[in-house]
């Protein structure tokens, strides 16, 4: 049974203790995912993927023990592939909200259109919930088996999402901050947005779909 209202407080403190202690994995995730996203069209397979192994990893889903980080990236490399079919329309998804919040950005501010740059930051927000819907897709196909179909896996997420949503709203804002943080520090992106992302999501499922965020935190080895 997953928490009746949701702690952020117990979410943010599990979620830093885990980010400390698996920070390898999130950096090796984190660079992976990045590339494999360089075509652009491979985005949301990189998304589902880079969920997948740290689920794999953080809850130690289907093994006692936490594998070697030669072992993590190969399981990146094989959840890549099996997602590749799946995270294709996520993709496009991404691409399309963010193509159309870069064009409104771009001509609003040439042409100094505060109906543009508003509609813009509209596409922000699109492009925060697309990806927050898409981390909680890689986290059903990652943990439900059989693993659902890419369309019963978005009625999953979609569901989970609305469930609390006032908890819903916060990780959204968490999500919002770790993309400005990135556009701020380029440099530290691809070593940061994807598993930090990832993490967050793990954690965040646990605590609205699980037994509570803080069930995450034996798994990390950093017990209290």
């Amino acid at each position: 049974m997953s928490e009746h209202l949701p702690s952020p407080t117990t979410t943010v403190t599990t979620t830093v203790r885990v980010l400390y202690a698996e920070v390898v994995t999130v950096v090796v995730t984190s660079l992976l995912a990045a590339l494999a996203s360089l075509p652009l069209l491979t985005v949301g397979p990189a998304v589902l993927a880079a969920v997948e192994v740290l689920t794999t990893v953080v809850t130690r889903r289907d093994t006692g023990a936490p594998p070697s980080e030669r072992e993590r990236a190969r399981l990146f490399v094989r959840s890549l592939r099996r997602n590749l079919r799946t995270g294709l329309p996520f993709s496009l998804l991404i691409l399309a909200v963010s193509g159309v919040t870069a064009f409104y950005y771009v001509v609003g501010t040439s042409q100094e259109r505060g109906d543009l740059l508003l509609l813009s930051l509209v596409g922000a927000y699109g492009v925060v919930g697309v990806l927050a819907l898409t981390l909680r897709v890689g986290s059903y196909r990652a943990r439900t088996s059989p693993v659902p179909a890419a369309v019963d896996a978005l009625r999953m997420a979609g569901g989970s999402l609305t469930a609390s949503l006032s908890y819903t709203v916060l990780w959204l804002v968490a999500l919002a901050t770790l993309l400005f943080l990135a556009s701020v520090v380029p440099l530290l992106a691809p070593v940061l947005v994807f598993g930090v992302a990832g993490v967050g999501e793990v954690v965040s499922f646990e605590a609205v779909a699980g037994d509570g965020a803080a069930a995450v935190t034996p798994s990390t080895g950093l017990e209290s």
